[in-house]
């Protein structure tokens, strides 16, 4: 698909989150490679891959060509480095934010769980109000979506020393508080740690592979992202889940039981 016309630039902590149609007539939120955020693309399209595999309530997307001459029209051009590929993913229409809904239920409770296991294995530190977008069906009732998973491995730029050092506390997250409130069974954290825990080595590796050259991930940095994540996932992450379901869910749970507020 290519590019027809570039609409505007979406506020946000990097300030590159640009609304493009394209000749299909379909609107995407495109990410371009930034200098002074290298690792930026790669941890969405590898978030994007795991949450799809996961079946977590993430907007399709894929990686787009753009002609040079499309992408100097862009504001502040400068920014970014010219790159063959670009992270666009599908823009979801009727929706608002998280600081702009009063939520009395989330269709799509069931993902929840799924969404902080997720979070936390790949320690997404921006999971923020304004990271995730809820459209309303009925009054008051909203299905959920997770956008922004730029900074993955809690940062924009990481390297390879920062993925054996991760944090292995709870995460403070208004957001995954708010998410807590509407699920309705434990038992769902560790069916995605199960889920998360057959995932074969070989599909990451295929993933990282897809990464485009000029992104620059080199072949070192793939092997310690891999190890990484499967560390992470059998030895962290189980006791990282079990802290927020004893410290966060459970008391957010039992308020909302009570009939009090969390």
């Amino acid at each position: 698909m290519n590019p027809k016309q570039y609409h505007k630039l979406f506020e946000s902590k990097t300030n590159n989150a640009h609304f493009i149609t394209f000749d299909h007539n379909e609107d995407y939120v495109v990410k371009l490679f930034k200098r002074t955020e290298e690792k930026a693309l790669i941890n969405e399209w590898l978030a994007y891959c795991i949450a799809r595999y996961m079946e977590l309530p993430v907007a399709p997307a894929c990686l787009v060509e753009m002609p040079k001459e499309f992408i100097d029209t862009i504001p502040n051009k400068d920014q970014f480095q010219y790159t063959v590929k670009h992270f666009a993913s599908k823009y979801i229409e009727n929706s608002v934010n998280g600081h702009e809904a009063n939520v009395k239920s989330i269709i799509n409770h069931k993902d929840l769980a799924g969404i902080i296991v997720f979070d936390y294995w790949l320690c997404n530190t921006d999971r923020t109000r304004k990271n995730v977008l809820l459209q309303e069906r009925e009054e008051g009732s909203y299905f959920l979506w997770i956008i922004d998973q730029a900074e993955i491995f809690g940062s924009f730029s990481w390297i390879t020393n920062d993925l054996h050092h991760l944090p292995q506390k709870i995460m403070k997250s208004a957001t995954h508080e708010m998410m807590a409130r509407f699920i309705t069974d434990e038992e769902d954290f560790k069916k995605q740690i199960k889920l998360i825990q057959t995932i074969p080595t070989q599909l990451l590796e295929e993933i990282l592979l897809l990464i485009p050259c000029d992104w620059h991930l080199s072949l070192e940095e793939q092997q310690e992202i891999i190890k990484a994540l499967i560390c992470r996932r059998d030895k962290v992450l189980p006791m990282l889940i079990e802290k927020f379901i004893k410290k966060v869910y459970r008391p957010i749970r039992n308020s909302r039981i009570n009939g009090s507020s969390p």
